[in-house]
């Protein structure tokens, strides 16, 4: 007898085994137990426009927690847009570059929204790591601190 010839004779074998172990004595099949519905998933959070920045941080990071995830060629890009369509407004934000001076893949992208006299601050590391935090808005006006990409999409 051929490898070949074996393999597929113990294949045959097991098939007929593991058949008759799925039916009953009566030699009908046997019912399969069905799953218990689990609970669902909890809410999305609101986007309160009217709210503080303490009030729209469950909705910042629901939103920026979903993009940050995805690879994207420009992660920043990506942020503003999803929080746009969140809600917030597009001039109350603030991103840094995707890209470095020297072009290489930034470590890091920080977007910010403004929230009267609080900010809203989302991170998303190069590892599509999350992070964020609420601070006190800068005495300029505005969240982030050095060179940061003008939205003009």
């Amino acid at each position: 007898m051929t490898a070949r010839a074996f393999v597929f004779t113990a294949a045959a074998v097991i098939s007929l085994i593991l058949s008759g172990c799925a039916l009953d004595p009566s030699g009908t099949p046997s019912a399969t137990p069905t799953p218990t519905p689990t609970a669902s998933a909890e809410p999305a959070p609101l986007f309160q426009p009217e709210g503080d920045a303490q009030d729209n941080k469950a909705f910042f990071d629901w939103v920026l927690s979903g993009v940050s995830v995805v690879d994207q060629k420009q992660p920043g890009r990506a942020m503003v847009n999803a929080l746009v369509r969140g809600g917030f407004r597009k001039k109350s934000i603030e991103v840094t570059p995707d890209r470095t001076k020297t072009d290489l893949v930034a470590d890091s992208v920080i977007v910010a929204v403004k929230m009267g006299r609080s900010c809203l601050i989302g991170q998303r590391t190069d590892d599509k790591k999350y992070y964020s935090s609420i601070e006190t808005a800068l005495k300029t006006g505005g969240c982030l601190i050095g060179v940061t990409r003008k939205i003009d999409w």
